[in-house]
């Protein structure tokens, strides 16, 4: 194909790498300036709830703001700090109710009409088709007798006899008289698949969010939501996570398995669709990072970045400009020279008309849409990424949860917010 050509590979459409990105990316510079205006009307409609935020961090901290005057006789600067005693007893009540099983709090059980799969199953063997009339003299005694091997252990319930059986969907695959439903005599024994593969697709899930230190970023997303209002995860994505191993000759060859990974973001780099009041009525998602040259090249590692242009990026210069609340959650002296790069991670619908526009050849199979849903990366006005949206059905992978909801904005209400007058109050009258 040609170059800096849209093509499929393992079913994923993607812009391929450019040679000489001085030129080429020409081409794209509509799509990049598409992605910014975005972000731009994104950044300046939540200009309010910045404030919020700001206010709510400062009553956290204890810190008056500029729009505190003090009088001459008020020689003291108290700040009774009864915002961070609720904020703190909010997120530890939310911790204990996500993780009172001492596990990531997901858990699949199988619906009440499975489809594909009998939700249920028995076999009854002593039902009368299923017993063998046998001369009087060698019928055995229904109770057994001493020495059979047939002894129950102690303590031996129902399910203990069953998992001695193993896997009873290999065992009842071969066996006749299954019958659907669940038994309803004393001997009838149950087996419910929909069940096991519902507990299975558990526990495996469990297992990889545990690797991937879900645990964390969960935590972190309560208490950004409990401190302003809303918290925000984002994922699941597959990375491939490395595990040390050494082999016989004491030589390092570790072993890489591809594993799901969810990650908080932080309220403040999230920039959704102004116009939505959730995440079902989203049309894009960006996502603001601050990356420094290491991280910036540790994206070429990933798949379907564009590595000439992130060269090309990165040589064009450090580009990140302080917002002004980045100051405000500063404890350090301002530094307007940050020697970092702002990259821009785009999730939303896109004309397919203005990709054609820049030149981009859209395969058939999609050409038929009017939009679709696509993730671009820009750093530097450089398309440093783009895909289509990979996920099936396609869907942004963020999710936003409100402390407090609030029906006619994206953004909750934080604990923080509410605590506002009542902090004031106390500081008021303690400096008097």
């Amino acid at each position: 194909m040609a170059e800096n050509e849209i093509f499929i590979e393992d079913e994923v459409l993607a812009l391929d790498d450019s040679t000489d990105e001085q030129v080429d990316d020409l081409n794209y510079t509509n799509l990049v300036g598409f992605v910014q205006g975005r972000y731009k009307r994104a950044e300046d409609y939540r200009e309010q709830d910045e404030d919020r935020w700001v206010r709510a961090y400062r009553n956290y901290r204890g810190l008056y703001g500029p729009d505190v005057q003090f009088t001459e006789a008020e020689k003291s600067r108290v700040f009774i700090k009864i915002t961070k005693t609720k904020t703190l007893a909010a997120y530890g009540q939310i911790v204990d109710v996500l993780f009172s099983a001492n596990k990531f709090p997901i858990s699949i059980e199988p619906t009440e009409l499975p489809e594909g799969v009998e939700s249920s199953v028995h076999l009854d063997p002593k039902a009368p088709e299923n017993v063998e009339t046998e001369p009087e003299q060698d019928l055995e005694s229904p109770y057994g007798f001493a020495n059979d091997g047939k002894q129950l252990p102690k303590g031996a319930t129902e399910e203990s006899l069953l998992e001695k059986l193993g896997p009873l969907d290999d065992k009842l695959r071969d066996v006749e008289n299954l019958e659907s439903g669940a038994g309803v005599t004393p001997s009838a024994i149950n087996f419910s698949p929909a069940m096991v593969a519902a507990k299975s697709m558990e526990k495996k899930i469990i297992d990889q969010l545990q690797e991937s230190g879900a645990n964390k970023h969960l935590r972190s997303t309560a208490f950004e939501m409990s401190l302003f209002g809303t918290g925000v995860m984002k994922g699941p994505f597959a990375v491939d996570k490395e595990y040390p191993n050494w082999d016989e000759n004491g030589e390092y060859n570790p072993v890489y398995k591809t594993m799901p990974q969810v990650s908080n973001v932080s309220v403040w780099n999230f920039y959704p669709d102004p116009d939505a009041s959730n995440m079902d009525e989203a049309q894009y998602v960006i996502e603001r990072h601050k990356m420094s040259r290491s991280q910036l090249r540790a994206l070429k590692r990933r798949p379907y970045f564009r590595e000439m242009v992130i060269e090309d990026a990165i040589d064009a210069g450090e580009n990140y400009h302080k917002k002004d609340w980045e100051d405000d959650l500063s404890d350090y002296s301002n530094e307007q020279t940050v020697e970092r790069y702002e990259v821009l991670e785009y999730w939303g619908m896109c004309d397919v008309e203005m990709l054609q526009d820049q030149g981009i050849e859209i395969p058939k199979e999609v050409k038929e849409f009017d939009e679709i849903q696509i993730n671009a990366w820009v750093c530097n006005g450089k398309l440093i990424r783009v895909v289509l949206n990979p996920f099936k059905p396609a869907t942004i992978p963020y999710m936003a949860v409100p402390y407090e909801l609030n029906p006619y904005s994206f953004f909750g209400v934080g604990l923080a917010e509410n605590m506002d007058d009542t902090q004031t109050l106390m500081n008021g009258f303690m400096r008097m």
